[in-house]
């Protein structure tokens, strides 16, 4: 009963109702040169809550991408508990700011599959010494 309490809180909180979902999506950060594949289990447009390896250190703030919506979102983290952290989410995508210019988004979408390339290389990597 304590915890259900509890849950009900944080859901007050709230702006919006979240919804249940299974969505995988990669949360980006250190300029975009580190990446970590994650699965957002509840959403809205303001928060979100996020299923990641239990361990991981993550930033404060960091992008959330989410390529099923395409959109990257700046998602600053609110808590962390084992394998879930609970985020919330700037309404404005990162890289779609009114004042940003078409080559700034460029540059960034650079970076981003320039650290995905890295990664899977490594990847790549470790698949072929075993």
């Amino acid at each position: 009963m304590t915890q259900s309490i509890a849950q009900k809180t944080a859901a007050e909180r709230r702006d919006e109702v979240r919804l249940r979902s299974l969505i995988a999506a990669t949360i980006v950060y250190n300029n975009g040169q580190s990446t970590l594949n994650c699965v957002i289990r509840n959403f809205s447009e303001t928060g979100a809550k996020l299923s990641v390896p239990a361990g991981i250190a993550l930033p404060d703030r960091f992008e959330l991408s989410v390529p099923q919506k395409n959109k990257t979102y700046r998602a600053i983290m609110e808590w962390q508990r084992g394998d879930e952290v609970g985020v919330s989410l700037d309404g404005a995508s990162a890289g779609d700011d009114a004042g940003g210019s078409p080559e700034a988004a460029l540059k960034k979408r650079v970076r981003e599959l320039e650290a995905e390339v890295t990664r899977l290389k490594s990847r790549i990597a470790q698949l072929t010494e075993g």
